[in-house]
């Protein structure tokens, strides 16, 4: 296939006679870089929470929102991002987000108020979701087999959270929370470039050909897996844990930044550790068990925090919800990614469904923990990844027993 295929070559496609651009997708490696270098990015922010809070005088409804903030401009930037992968493709889109990232990042480092910090967090937001999509849809187009791109994300999604969770743990602690956000204004301007290099590696390459899937060319409406999208969204509700867990440690157990930031490490390598049982199980057992196995185990690991009385005795239960959570997000993301054709408009509803409930999730969090108490969340949540449960149950969300293909 030559570098300017029309959309007419690709499988499942003939609906139109747009022109694909020459390098419509990052390299497998580059995109990995780019992956964790984005997450990186984005898990600065967790262990930062209770210091910004206190320098603001912030409720806790008021610091879920300088997460929620941020995927509410992940979530706006998802529309343009699908469109875009269609029509410049994936490194100049990339390139694209990380501008973004830089100037949503340094407006972080030097917001004199709260309102500023939350009009960076949407500029920050913006950018990531460009880059995600980018990142994600080339993967899934090197990648398509049954679970084999949710799993490759997630690993190299996961190295970026450990490097962001270390990283943070030590400039807060040492240097103060803004310099997080200086910290992810270099990683932006890494991730303008990343973009440009993959694709002079790519012109320079004499057998250097554009990779299409047929997986990633068929057109699927979204009307017909809106309830894996709707399962989708309830799983990553869930992940307002991570907002919340930092100020349950800090006021139940006066925990450090530095100790709420290994917390969220011990997830951060237990998802790091699940990944591959993970895809093969996927590949075994089709991804509807999978989830439901892994909501089990992320309910029994949330609500098992409350049982514990000091901060370290957290590790086991935060075990148990990194195992569940992980299986959770890959199962219910690959139930979407292949009902829906694994296309642009499958991964654009995918990042869509996952950051409304990352917008959702952490402002519920901050309400729930401001009207009742820090422990609350810790049972309400788990009661809507029981909701998913149920869901996934059902006829019409469930996959046929996958064969082990193409990984």
């Amino acid at each position: 296939m030559s570098e300017s295929a029309t959309v007419e070559d690709l499988p499942g496609a003939g609906l139109s006679s747009r022109r694909l651009p020459a390098h419509p997708y990052l390299s497998f490696g580059f995109a990995l870089v780019l992956i964790t270098c984005t997450i990186w990015a984005v898990d600065v922010t967790s262990p930062a929470l209770p210091e910004i809070q206190d320098e603001f005088g912030l409720t806790a409804r008021a610091a879920g929102l300088i997460v929620s903030i941020f995927f509410v401009g992940r979530l706006l930037g998802n529309f343009p991002a699908a469109r875009l992968l269609e029509t410049i493709g994936s490194p100049r889109t990339a390139s694209i987000g990380g501008f973004v990232l830089v100037l949503g990042a340094i407006t972080n480092a030097f917001s004199p108020t709260i309102e500023v910090l939350y009009f960076g967090r949407i500029l920050q937001g913006i950018g990531i979701a460009l880059l995600v999509n980018a990142g994600l849809r080339s993967v899934m187009n090197a990648r398509p087999g049954r679970g084999a791109a949710m799993t490759i994300y997630g690993v190299a999604s996961t190295v970026g959270s450990v490097l962001g969770l270390l990283s943070s743990g030590y400039l807060t602690g040492n240097y103060g929370w803004r310099t997080i956000f200086t910290l992810s204004a270099v990683l932006g301007v890494v991730l303008m470039v990343l973009p440009i290099l993959s694709t002079q590696v790519a012109r320079r390459s004499p057998r250097a050909v554009v990779a299409v899937s047929t997986v990633a060319g068929e057109i699927v409406p979204v009307r017909s897996y809106l309830l894996p999208l709707a399962i989708n969204f309830l799983v990553f509700c869930n992940y307002s844990i991570w907002v919340i867990l930092p100020l349950y440690a800090q006021r139940k157990f006066d925990a450090t930044p530095e100790v709420t930031a290994n917390l969220l490490l011990i997830i951060t390598i237990t998802h790091l550790a699940s990944a591959v049982p993970v895809s093969r199980a996927i590949h075994r057992f089709g991804p509807s068990w999978v989830l439901v196995a892994s909501v089990a185990i992320a309910v029994s690991g949330t609500m098992g925090i409350l049982l514990v009385n000091s901060s370290w005795q957290m590790a086991l239960p935060l075990v148990l919800y990194g195992i569940g959570m992980v299986g959770a997000v890959n199962s219910a993301g690959d139930i979407v990614l292949h009902q829906g054709g694994g296309g642009s408009r499958a991964v654009g509803s995918l990042r869509q469904t996952c950051d409304l409930g990352l917008v959702i999730g952490p402002i519920a969090a901050g309400s729930i923990a401001d009207a009742v108490s820090y422990s609350a969340p810790f049972i309400v949540f788990p009661i809507l990844m029981v909701i998913a449960a149920i869901g996934v149950l059902l006829p019409s969300s469930r996959t046929t027993k996958p064969s082990l293909e193409g990984a």
